[in-house]
């Protein structure tokens, strides 16, 4: 080997290693102050790229989850305001019920609509006040809502729509009812036993009632027409209810969720120009007859709470109907709200489960092995101390050349 003082190729080769160790030093205190083996992408290119596109996915599924917790809060805000509407309308119903029995009198009856009728307004306002964060649930506008319960586009849950829960939208029932008005009992001539049941048409299906015993009086007589009807209920689904008007003449109201397409003992009619008149049947010939008018409606206020009356007995017949149909609405719309928070609790563990994985993903690319790089660092410390020995004695080589000029 030459001696060269211009050329320490030694110094240059040990301030090379010095240099190497001391950058690897920077990378391992780096690493352990920050706790990352990826600091910047000069570290791992490629791994960065993949770490910050997990970074977003879990990012993503954590806001997802607590979009999830928010459509829980929502659906109990939602279902909690229906089980108090679902108490009232057994409010109503147990009213409804009430008044159906003949031991009431109109006063009676009067009291207990007071009651209906507040609680149709506390149903209604509860209806169009509920909220969640400005938003109303249960008056008929919160409808094809999408949860984003994922990291990505599309990642949803929809909701349809919720009941409409206003008096004027709670429930729906098909039904009608045909009254006899205006009986005059004076009419009839005599109230002896009839021989054949008369007959009830309902929904084309016709309905033989039990014969009439005889009866003392025409009021008995109208009464035994009505418990004829109503011993066939199960059957013919008809309900039938006598009422007596301040004029002393008698009403037979007919009430059914089926088409009555023919009257009970109705004989033939004779019309006059403005209102049919009709006859009711009342004895065993054809003399024993009583006059009225008949009357049909055909759900003329079949959707809606808003209109319940328990004040006569036939009103409270159709608010046991109304009332029944609302509770259901408002049972399936709380069971499919409870459905609901199910799905969302599923998807949050779900999305727990993914964050999970792909955050330890994640840290297996980024993450310092703070093992790996103490040994790193207790290296590189002595290759640096080592490293700057041997370039303080690669210096002092030269030195040799001067024994020779001597």
């Amino acid at each position: 080997m030459a001696m060269t003082i211009n050329t320490n190729v030694v110094s240059i080769n040990a301030q090379r290693n010095l240099s190497l160790s001391g950058s690897q030093l920077g990378t391992a205190m780096q690493r352990l102050s920050s706790g990352l083996r990826v600091n910047s992408a000069k570290d791992d290119a490629a791994g960065l790229a993949i770490a910050e596109r997990m970074n977003a996915q879990s990012r993503g599924l954590a806001v997802a989850a607590r979009n999830a917790n928010d459509g829980i809060s929502l659906a109990q805000t939602a279902e909690g305001a229906l089980g108090k509407v679902g108490d009232m309308l057994q409010r109503m119903r147990e009213l409804a019920v009430q008044s159906s029995n003949a031991t009431n009198s109109d006063t009676d009856r009067a009291a207990l609509q007071a009651e209906v009728s507040q609680l149709i307004s506390e149903v209604d306002r509860v209806a169009k006040t509920s909220s969640f964060n400005g938003q109303k649930l249960l008056e008929g506008s919160f409808a094809g809502a999408v949860f984003q319960i994922g990291a990505g586009a599309g990642d949803n849950i929809t909701v349809g729509s919720l009941v409409n829960a206003k008096a004027s939208e709670l429930s729906s029932v098909a039904y009608q009812t045909q009254s006899l008005a205006g009986i005059d009992v004076s009419a009839a001539a005599s109230y002896a036993a009839t021989t054949a049941g008369i007959t009830l048409t309902v929904d084309g299906q016709v309905h033989t009632l039990d014969v009439l015993s005889a009866a003392s009086s025409s009021t008995e007589r109208l009464g035994q027409i009505a418990a004829a009807i109503n011993a066939k209920t199960a059957d013919s689904g008809v309900t039938a209810y006598l009422a007596k008007a301040d004029d002393g003449s008698y009403t037979l109201e007919l009430m059914s969720d089926k088409a009555i397409t023919a009257s009970v003992g109705l004989a033939a009619a004779v019309t006059s120009a403005d209102t049919p008149s009709v006859v009711l049947q009342a004895g065993a010939t054809p003399a024993d007859i009583v006059d009225g008018d008949v009357v049909t409606a055909i759900g003329t206020d079949a959707k809606g709470i808003a209109t319940v009356d328990v004040s006569t007995q036939s009103g409270a017949w159709l608010a046991l109907k109304k009332v029944d149909s609302a509770i259901d609405q408002v049972n399936s719309s709380r069971a499919d709200l409870g459905a609901l928070q199910t799905r969302f609790e599923k998807s949050i563990e779900n999305i727990d489960i993914m964050n999970e994985n792909i955050s330890a993903a994640r840290g297996r690319i980024v993450d310092a092995d703070f093992a790996a790089e103490t040994a790193s660092l207790s290296r590189t410390q002595i290759l640096q101390q080592a490293g700057t020995a041997m370039v303080a004695q690669a210096n002092q080589l030269s030195q040799g050349v001067l024994s020779l000029l001597q």
